[in-house]
């Protein structure tokens, strides 16, 4: 069940935008394409009254996918813009770990790939003690971490992949979110290095800001043209193929 992961060094860092690249270019190469956002947090009431998730949303646009399969593409949403374990708590939901996995696995089997992305960062709680470590590692998917390129983020991407390693999990790659080729410089370019020399991780790409990109608005802009610019396509369905 060839698929993968995508998860980041924090929150806010750009994972949704990297899963709907990512989405859109398999998606515009003709592959029969799952994706899935498995738990969400801050979620909003549509006008039909239902609890959505915005990266949901943007992930089914990406991929080109329906309304319909909503419930499958995000079986947990919830309304506090917390990580989804204490949003659980203060919901009063409990979140059916099995579940949750059930649904990625037949998610995994029923396409040709599958593309998931996590919450905040690699140690995010899921579940009580569950985090999204907890399920690459089940799912036995290989990851990839999204990342900044601002100060900071040597540290942060050098600890998630040596995580990453420590639970056994197999880390694709690192891709660099908000790239600005016209206005980096020295601080951008050593992290980079930085990253490559300390993690010894390829750099899968390195996606530019686009203002027709917008995931609260739901606006997939030019994903598929970007990614294939920008990020190593090819690699990452290798790495999704050859698996763990």
């Amino acid at each position: 069940m060839p698929g993968l992961f995508i998860t980041a060094t924090d929150t806010e860092v750009g994972k949704t935008v990297i899963t709907g690249a990512i989405a859109a270019a398999l998606t515009a190469r003709g592959y029969d394409l799952g994706v899935m956002k498995p738990l969400a947090s801050g979620g909003a009431m549509s006008c039909e009254g239902q609890l959505i998730a915005e990266d949901a949303t943007f992930l089914m646009r990406a991929a080109n996918l329906p309304d319909g399969q909503r419930s499958k593409i995000n079986p947990v949403c919830l309304a506090p813009a917390l990580t989804p374990a204490v949003a659980a708590a203060l919901s009063g939901v409990t979140i059916d770990i099995d579940s949750v996995i059930a649904a990625c696995r037949q998610t995994m089997e029923d396409h040709e790939l599958t593309v998931i992305e996590g919450v905040g960062g690699i140690t995010a709680p899921l579940w009580e003690s569950y985090l999204v470590a907890d399920m690459i590692a089940e799912l036995q998917l290989p990851a990839i971490i999204v990342a900044r390129r601002n100060l900071g983020t040597i540290n942060h991407t050098v600890l998630t992949a040596e995580y990453a390693r420590q639970r056994g999990i197999k880390i694709a790659g690192v891709i660099i979110n908000g790239w600005d080729e016209k206005q980096v410089g020295v601080l951008e370019r050593s992290n980079v290095e930085y990253i490559q020399r300390l993690t010894a991780l390829p750099i899968l790409g390195k996606l530019p800001y686009s203002e027709d990109i917008d995931v609260p608005a739901g606006r997939t802009g030019n994903l598929a043209v970007l990614a294939e610019a920008h990020l190593d396509i090819d690699a990452i369905i290798k790495a999704m193929k050859e698996g763990c």
